[in-house]
């Protein structure tokens, strides 16, 4: 999809026409309409519908929030002066579908039953090897029973999410700052330097993870020095040391592997 501009139609055929598509809009599944989405209008629009290069925001608010059903429904079958092609060729069915996702996207209530978050929205194939690669995600957590362990595992973690939540937490990993992920620095009375995540302290302890998996469990009379840091373990710099693909690609892998253990919670059930 391309940035469109919204005509000024009057005509009793589009209006007969347009209430007709929006009582069929009605029923579009927005499991299919999130692929669909991915599919045809995420590489101009953003997978998160939040705007990208070649296209302006869809969500929460835009010029396509007022917009009816039936509306919206005409705009991605013809197209628009305005530079947006039509998308007649993917066919109605898929079009209502893509519309009652966009207003999933927007902030509806999915439908019962829908399970639009477990779609994927880029590569998981991708998003699995920069885990295990470039970013290095699994220095410390673990996905499907691989990975690291000093941090949260993450297999799970897109079940409640939605893509732009799982996207802010990987670029914003300490907004807020969880006290049980703070990186601490302590020196020992006899010279021994070491960092890790606090796990618990009192007036008397302090107790630290180290990224080899350890805990440590240090008596405050043997610290010299107790560094307390205002940040997580997570790199704060992935919103400039990945691209915007590779971040949903990692944000694809979650949702995937969600996906994937709630079906394995089902069939057992």
């Amino acid at each position: 999809m391309r940035y469109f501009r919204i005509p000024i139609v009057c005509s009793a055929t589009l209006v007969f026409g347009a209430a007709l598509a929006c009582s069929q809009s009605q029923t579009g599944n927005p499991r299919e309409g999130a692929r669909r989405f991915m599919e045809f209008c995420s590489g101009c629009h953003g997978a998160d519908g939040k705007g990208g290069d070649k296209a302006p925001a869809l969500v929460p608010t835009s010029s396509a929030a007022p917009l009816s059903d039936a509306e919206l429904f005409r705009i991605v079958r013809e197209g628009t002066g305005g530079g947006m092609p039509p998308f007649a060729q993917i066919g109605d069915a898929n079009i209502r579908s893509v519309v009652r996702y966009l207003r999933v996207l927007q902030g509806e209530a999915e439908s019962a039953g829908s399970s639009v978050k477990a779609v994927v929205p880029e590569d998981a194939a991708a998003g699995r090897a920069l885990f295990f690669g470039k970013a290095q995600c699994s220095s410390c957590h673990m996905i499907d029973g691989e990975g690291g362990f000093i941090a949260r595992g993450l297999t799970g973690y897109a079940r409640n999410r939605t893509p732009d939540a799982i996207r802010s937490a990987i670029t914003n990993p300490d907004t807020p700052l969880a006290s049980s992920s703070r990186v601490v620095g302590v020196t020992t009375r006899t010279g021994e330097k070491m960092t890790g995540v606090l796990r618990n302290e009192d007036n008397f302890t302090l107790e630290l993870q180290t990224e080899d998996g350890r805990y440590h469990s240090l008596d405050r009379s043997d610290l010299i020095e107790v560094r307390y840091s205002d940040h997580s373990l997570m790199p704060r710099d992935y919103a400039q040391r990945l691209t915007s693909k590779e971040l949903d690609d990692i944000v694809s892998l979650l949702i995937e592997s969600s996906a994937k253990l709630r079906q394995t919670v089902t069939s057992d059930q």
